[in-house]
């Protein structure tokens, strides 16, 4: 459903994805004597699967932001799918989404069987640039089996092509439109959440800041959020290589996404740059090993200073964009888990 242009990979890094994988399933025995990472690092513990992960991702020496851009997307695209486990067994389907000059498209996933009324509107990550609805069908799939909710994923606009503040105006947009026509997509609207992962966890932030105090969400679902393109986070020296996202992506995204330094400074770029935060309760969620890891924590005390109810799950010895790695990580599996638990609390 994605409108980009994704270009056929270069035979070799499909091998290699696959070839990653198929060492991710080495034996035990063939994984200690592999791995070259400690089972302590930062005082976070990990466990042999991670550890082999991590030594892993030492022989890719390929700088991934400096590739074109239909060949990154066309990279995770295939990742996503790789390293993720299962599509959950759920009604997914496709709705449009007319707006004003431009019509969207939201990924819907329905638990089957007894009806529900919570819904959670998802917005997937990729640095602005890359990632669409349908590479997170495993996740947002889970996320309706496992917290009995509907899941609405939105297919907004992605940087070059369409730059800083458009996925900022499809998402409000599309929330807005969600809302009105809660009772024809089968859910109650007082009980519509918002969440999303890395850039989608930056828009999530963005947009509950930006709502008026009679039409908030549920709650705020935010995972691993960037949410400061101006400053530069202690996490972003410490985990700047070898821990799955690198900060020189990160800087790219950001430069790509937002090509004015000056307009980094907006609040709708930088949600912890912000001086009004709306009152939405919020669920963040951390991985350790993140270069994004301390902005998120920034994000968590500002929220709390504001008065905004805040549960904080950090996952230690965890990269970021876990969440599409349950598939090969049983760390990962299990914070997606529990995550599912929390969202399934609040909206159930």
């Amino acid at each position: 459903m994605t409108e980009y242009n994704i270009c056929p990979m270069n035979p070799i890094d499909r091998v290699r994805i696959h070839a990653l994988v198929a060492m991710m399933k080495s034996p035990d025995a063939i994984a200690r004597r592999i791995v070259r990472v400690p089972d302590t690092l930062d005082g976070q513990s990990l466990d042999l699967t991670t550890r082999l992960f991590l030594t892993l991702l030492k022989l890719d020496t390929v700088e991934h932001h400096l590739l074109p851009v239909a060949t990154q997307r066309a990279e995770i695209e295939l990742a996503e799918r790789a390293f993720a486990s299962s599509v959950r067994d759920v009604e997914i389907d496709w709705i449009d989404v007319p707006l004003l000059g431009r019509t969207l498209h939201l990924r819907t996933y329905a638990p089957r069987g007894a009806g529900t009324t919570g819904a959670l509107l998802y917005i997937h990550g990729g640095g602005f640039v890359t990632g669409s609805a349908e590479a997170y069908d495993t996740f947002c799939s889970r996320m309706a089996e496992a917290a009995a909710c509907r899941v609405f994923s939105v297919e907004y606009r992605l940087a070059p092509e369409h730059i800083f503040p458009a996925a900022v105006d499809d998402i409000l947009d599309t929330y807005r439109w969600l809302r009105e026509r809660a009772g024809a997509l089968g859910f109650d609207p007082a009980r519509l959440a918002v969440g999303g992962d890395s850039a989608g966890g930056n828009l999530s932030a963005v947009l509950c800041n930006l709502l008026r105090p009679d039409e908030l969400p549920a709650f705020q679902l935010l995972l691993y959020p960037g949410t400061d393109m101006v400053g530069e986070a202690p996490s972003r020296i410490r985990y700047a290589n070898g821990f799955y996202l690198t900060s020189a992506h990160v800087r790219w995204f950001y430069e790509t996404y937002v090509p004015d330094p000056a307009m980094r400074n907006d609040p709708r770029a930088s949600p912890l740059l912000a001086t009004a935060f709306g009152r939405v309760r919020a669920v963040l969620v951390l991985a350790g090993l993140d270069p994004l890891v301390d902005e998120g924590r920034a994000y968590g005390v500002a929220l709390s200073e504001a008065g905004v109810p805040v549960e904080i799950i950090e996952v230690p010895g965890m990269v970021h964009g876990f969440v599409s790695l349950d598939g090969i990580l049983p760390a990962a599996d299990a914070a997606v888990a529990r995550i599912c638990e929390a969202v399934r609390r609040r909206i159930t």
